[in-house]
């Protein structure tokens, strides 16, 4: 039996890349993606530490004002690389952001990639 393709890549991807933070304080949001068209995406996020720190990877509703889901991240001092390997729904005006939790001393720089798919 032949493989069934459940999707394939739609146009090119997208890069949202952070500014580099030095001190930054709790709360910093330290990438956003802005509002998504309604559609199914795969989801990176990669970025940087000279410092241990705890972000959370925030899906956030079409109004920007709740979290739809959220993912919380403890990596140490040095890379980060998280992948969404699964496809996820987002509907319209919907976003995916990371936010600091608690400052940090040190610099922090996160980026997150986005592919479309057809459906």
């Amino acid at each position: 039996m032949a493989n069934k393709a459940i999707g394939h890549f739609f146009g090119a991807g997208a890069w949202f890349d952070g500014p580099v933070f030095t001190n930054p304080a709790n709360g910093t949001v330290l990438v956003d993606t802005g509002p998504f068209i309604k559609g199914s995406y795969l989801i990176g996020i990669m970025g940087a530490s000279s410092v241990p720190w705890v972000y959370d990877v925030e899906h956030r509703n079409g109004t920007n004002s709740a979290n739809v889901h959220v993912q919380r991240r403890r990596p140490g001092s040095g890379n980060d690389d998280w992948n969404s390997s699964n496809k996820i729904d987002l509907d319209t005006n919907e976003r995916i952001r990371l936010l600091l939790q608690g400052a940090i001393t040190g610099e922090i720089q996160m980026s997150i990639f986005i592919q479309e798919l057809a459906t």
